[in-house]
């Protein structure tokens, strides 16, 4: 394969990659935003059972450590994508600019 064949095809590669990871990553944004207004409805809707100081100490506090969790996750499942998205970049580099032997 020539040089401009390899570069041809690098290119296509890098396009796949870059497609991939962009609708990977909006599908984690419209997955985290649905999570979000779901947990902000289901704890809004325990906001009556609070009944003094306590109670909504207690509730503040599960719905923040719920919300970090959510967050330590979807973070952690974007750096793969991302990390993915680098290795398969890099791959693709290294196969456009590698010298073919003779055989």
């Amino acid at each position: 394969m020539n040089i401009m064949q390899k570069q041809v095809e690098m290119g296509r590669a890098l396009f796949e990659i870059n497609q991939n990871t962009f609708q990977e990553m909006a599908r984690f944004q419209q997955d985290n935003l649905k999570k979000y207004f779901e947990l902000n409805s289901d704890f809004s809707k325990r906001i009556p059972e609070v009944t003094d100081v306590s109670s909504f100490v207690e509730l503040q506090r599960e719905y923040s450590e719920t919300l970090w969790t959510g967050i330590k996750d979807s973070t952690r499942s974007q750096v793969d994508v991302i990390k993915s998205a680098v290795e398969e970049t890099g791959e693709a580099v290294r196969k456009a600019f590698t010298a073919e032997t003779a055989d």
